[in-house]
Order: structure tokens, then C-alpha cells, then sequence
């Protein structure tokens, strides 16, 4: 089942970089999360590293690895069963976290960040918002859930 392609994005984003953000942000929260299934994982090992150490975003692991295309040979059973539930919602949701166009949002890690509580919170539901903010800076860490 195919989620997402970069085709989608290109008509408002205007060009491939600026396309592969929306879609490369949830791919790398999928890493972050470990939703990729396990033959993506063994194919793209280096990519993923990268992208969980912040050396290249989301939106070249989009590109690269998957090809532009956001699909269920991507994720795993777990992910596939949260893109089908929720991913219908997700360019409303990161509208409503940037409040801009997609197209607009600079493809960067603190970006990454805003939008990777908002996933976050939709995956695992009431216990995202359970932990305590305190984080020496005094914000909560979307990857944080046990704190």
C-alpha cells in the first residue's frame, strides 16, 4: 500500500527538497520510533544511523532509501497499522504545528523536533503527555515518554 510519494508534494513545494520534507519527517520519526520493517532497516542500516545520529534529515532518507515513495515495504507491522489510522490526518496536523504550507517549513531538526511530539502524541496516545517537562532546559523530549 503506497502512503505517500513525492509527486504529491511537488505541485505546492515547487521542488524535490522542499517536497521530501513533509513526508521525510515521518519516515524519520518511523526510524526514530522503530517502524521501519526489518528488510528497509537491513537495506538502508547506514542511511538510518544517519538520520537517528541527525547527519541527514528525513527527507534524504525519503529520497534515497525509499525513493520518494512512503509505502508498507517501508514500516513495519506496527507502522503500517499507524500510517493506515492516522496518516490521512498527518499534513492537517503539520499544517496546524507550523502554521504554514507544508511547502514553507524549513527542513530542519528543530522542525523535526515540533512535529515529532505532535506524532508522537497521536501514536501512543495519553502516555506522550504523562512525562514531566524537566529536561536540564526545561523541555520535554518527544522520545522522552518514560520521564
Amino acid at each position: 500500500m503506497i502512503y505517500d510519494t513525492l509527486e504529491n508534494h511537488l505541485p505546492y513545494a515547487g521542488s524535490i527538497d522542499r517536497a521530501a520534507v513533509v513526508p521525510g519527517m515521518f519516515l524519520a520519526w518511523c526510524a526514530n520510533l522503530g517502524l521501519l520493517s526489518a528488510q528497509f532497516q537491513q537495506q538502508h542500516e547506514a542511511l538510518i544511523v544517519r538520520v537517528r545520529y541527525r547527519e541527514i534529515k528525513g527527507s534524504e532518507l525519503f529520497v534515497v532509501a525509499a525513493a520518494g515513495v512512503l509505502d508498507s515495504d517501508c514500516l513495519s507491522d506496527a507502522g503500517q497499522s499507524f500510517c493506515e489510522r492516522y496518516y490521512a490526518s498527518y499534513l492537517d496536523d503539520f499544517r496546524a504545528t507550523f502554521n504554514s504550507e507544508p511547502g514553507d517549513v524549513e527542513d530542519n531538526w528543530h522542525n523535526y523536533d515540533s512535529i515529532a511530539r505532535v506524532l508522537t502524541r497521536h501514536y501512543l496516545g495519553p502516555l506522550a503527555d504523562t512525562a514531566p517537562a524537566e529536561h536540564g532546559d526545561g523541555e520535554k523530549r518527544w522520545w522522552q515518554v518514560w520521564r
